[in-house]
């Protein structure tokens, strides 16, 4: 077998214990650096995501060069590099996976649906898609943040209860006639439920007011968690029902 040939000179233990505290401080300022850094929370939460694959490149550049700086012989640093590549991939494997297979957890025991009202630490909001590896959730200020699933699984997740806080807003429309009243009513209710700031806990009220030749004449209560989203759901309704006009 061959010989291991280790350098353990007091310069080269020190240059790496330097090394490594140089980093683990670097990284450390940066984190509180960015976490007091006033940008959107669309955008931190994007860079929450990046920081730690950036200390992981950084902490496996740091591995590769600790073992050519300690192991000389050239087949044991061979072997070296190569145990430490494949932790790499494996740690890797786990960083892909991890989000989705928590993400297929969440969602086969009922823990998470769309529509969903959820509160993870600071962020509380609707979940407007669920995707393979994270959720799209749209906070009460109307911004859109993707969060990864394992971050929803590992934290204290509270469903407030919209029925505290939920608004209603009373308002009148014309329908075209494309079909009787009840086909008619049944899309309008349908495409207001899937707009993403209308409560899925008290369904929309509609009734029919007068029905004329060409148009059915509606008054409609819907229902949502602030004020400021009543003109949204009017302005989806207008996109998605072209034969909708607002009285």
């Amino acid at each position: 077998m061959k010989d291991v040939s280790w350098v353990l000179s007091e310069f080269a233990v020190l240059k790496l214990f330097a090394a490594g505290i140089i980093l683990f401080i670097g990284f450390s300022i940066i984190k509180i650096v960015f976490r007091r850094l006033p940008i959107k929370r669309t955008y931190k939460n994007g860079l929450d995501r990046i920081l730690p694959m950036m200390e992981g490149l950084a902490w496996l550049g740091f591995l590769l060069w600790g073992v050519q700086l300690l192991v000389k012989n050239e087949f044991w640093n061979s072997i070296g590099l190569l145990v430490v590549s494949l932790m790499v991939l494996l740690m890797l494997a786990w960083f892909l996976a991890r989000d989705f297979l928590a993400g297929i957890i969440l969602k086969s025991d009922g823990s998470l649906s769309l529509n969903d009202w959820i509160k993870i630490k600071d962020l509380k909001g609707k979940v407007i898609s669920l995707g393979y590896r994270s959720m799209i959730m749209e906070t009460e200020m109307g911004e859109t943040v993707n969060i990864p699933y394992t971050k929803i699984s590992s934290e204290v997740s509270i469903r407030p209860n919209p029925s505290e806080k939920i608004k209603s807003h009373a308002f009148k429309l014309s329908l075209s006639k494309n079909g009787d009243y009840s086909q008619v009513e049944k899309r309008l209710r349908s495409t207001i439920l899937n707009a993403p700031w209308s409560s899925v806990k008290k369904k929309p009220q509609i009734k029919l007011l007068e029905e004329t030749d060409t148009h059915f004449h509606l008054e409609v209560i819907i229902y949502s968690m602030r004020m400021a989203y009543f003109q949204k759901i009017k302005n989806y309704l207008k996109a998605h029902l072209p034969q909708l006009s607002l009285v």
